[in-house]
C-alpha cells in the first residue's frame, strides 16, 4: 500500500472569525488566522490567503530540499527562502510571477543542491508545479558556509528558471 494513504488525505476546513477573518483547521486541529488585507477591511492580525499561499510554497520547497539534502549526506544547518510575487491587474488576480530566493547554510556540495532545488522545484512539490503551471516562477539559491568550515565564505549563488514547470507529476499529500 502507498504510504500517503496510509496517513490520511489531505484536507481543511474554514471558519469565519467574525470581520474578514478567517481560521483554517487541519484534519490534525493545527489552525492559522486568514485575513484581508487592510487595503481591504483586514486588521493585520493573520496572513492574507495570498501570501499564506507562498508560505505553503516555502515550506513544501523546504520539506523537499531538507530531506534531500540529508538524504545524499549533506551537512545542511540552515534553510531560510524569501518569496515574492507580482499579482496580475485583471481579475482573477492570481499571480502574474513568482520568485524564490533559496538560501542555504551549511558543508553543501553545489551540484547536488542544484539538482535538487531544480528537482524540488519542478517535479516534487506540488505548490511550485501548481504555480508554475499558473504564472511565471523564477527561483536561485545562494550557498553560506557556517563560520570555522572550509572557506571564510564569499556566497555561492545559482538557480535555474522555470515557466512553466510543466507535466505534473502525482502531488505528495504529506505538503
Amino acid at each position: 500500500m502507498l504510504k500517503w494513504i496510509d496517513q490520511g488525505m489531505p484536507e481543511a476546513t474554514v471558519k469565519w472569525a467574525g470581520g474578514l477573518k478567517f481560521t483554517g483547521e487541519d484534519r490534525l486541529g493545527h489552525d492559522v488566522l486568514m485575513e484581508a488585507s487592510k487595503t481591504y477591511g483586514g486588521e493585520g492580525q493573520g496572513f492574507t490567503p495570498m501570501e499564506l499561499l507562498l508560505a505553503t510554497l516555502g515550506g513544501c520547497a523546504g520539506i523537499d530540499i531538507v530531506s534531500m539534502l540529508r538524504a545524499r549526506g549533506q551537512n545542511l544547518t540552515g534553510y531560510e527562502v524569501a518569496i515574492k510575487a507580482v499579482r496580475r491587474e485583471q481579475l482573477p488576480r492570481t499571480f502574474q510571477k513568482v520568485t524564490v530566493r533559496f538560501t542555504l547554510k551549511g558543508d553543501l556540495n553545489d551540484e547536488i543542491v542544484n539538482r535538487v532545488v531544480r528537482l524540488t522545484m519542478t517535479k516534487l512539490c506540488p505548490i511550485a508545479v501548481i504555480l508554475g503551471s499558473t504564472s511565471e516562477l523564477e527561483w536561485s539559491y545562494e550557498l553560506q558556509r557556517d563560520a570555522g568550515v572550509g572557506e571564510a565564505g564569499e556566497p555561492k549563488v545559482g538557480g535555474r528558471e522555470a515557466s512553466p514547470t510543466g507535466a505534473a507529476t502525482p502531488p505528495d499529500p504529506s505538503h
